[in-house]
């Protein structure tokens, strides 16, 4: 398996065994429990308040209402994912599971929200994982032994 391949396989079953231990303690799991499938955005920014991220240059572009905001083009439907979180920060910082939670949106409404919830849209919707990398071990191949060939044998003995 390429290396790329391996990494998504073990971000995918960390948020997997993640969300599956959490019991919904999501970061504003009490305050997000109002918000339903088509709740719209505007709503739950009312809801949700001020976030508590900032940013400078670029980086402000990823920021609504204080709040970290992902967009995803995914099959020619677009996805916004705003993060919940309390604790101040920086948008440069890592999405981390245990400060953030997401909120999904399509066409202007929710379709979700919560690890839970991203772990099966990241399958369902296709929608990528958030969370920074897990960095696999290196995998470099075993040197030859002293006499041999790295090279496939392509001749035609019999």
């Amino acid at each position: 398996m390429k290396l790329s391949v391996v990494r998504a396989v073990l971000v995918t079953t960390a948020l997997t065994v993640l969300a599956a231990c959490s019991d919904n303690k999501d970061v504003g799991a009490d305050l997000l429990d109002d918000v339903d499938e088509g709740t719209p955005k505007d709503t739950v920014l009312a809801l949700i308040g001020t976030g508590p991220l900032t940013g400078v240059y670029a980086d402000t572009a990823r920021i609504e209402k204080g709040f970290r905001r992902n967009r995803y083009l995914v099959d020619g439907k677009l996805y916004e994912v705003l993060f919940y979180r309390e604790l101040q920060g920086n948008v440069a910082e890592p999405v981390q599971q245990a400060k953030e939670t997401p909120i999904v949106i399509k066409d202007g409404k929710v379709v979700g929200w919560g690890w839970r919830f991203y772990v099966e849209a990241m399958e369902s919707l296709k929608l990528p994982s958030p969370l920074a990398p897990v960095s696999a071990p290196s995998i470099t191949p075993a040197p030859a032994p002293a006499g041999e060939s790295t090279k496939p044998d392509t001749s035609s003995k019999a």
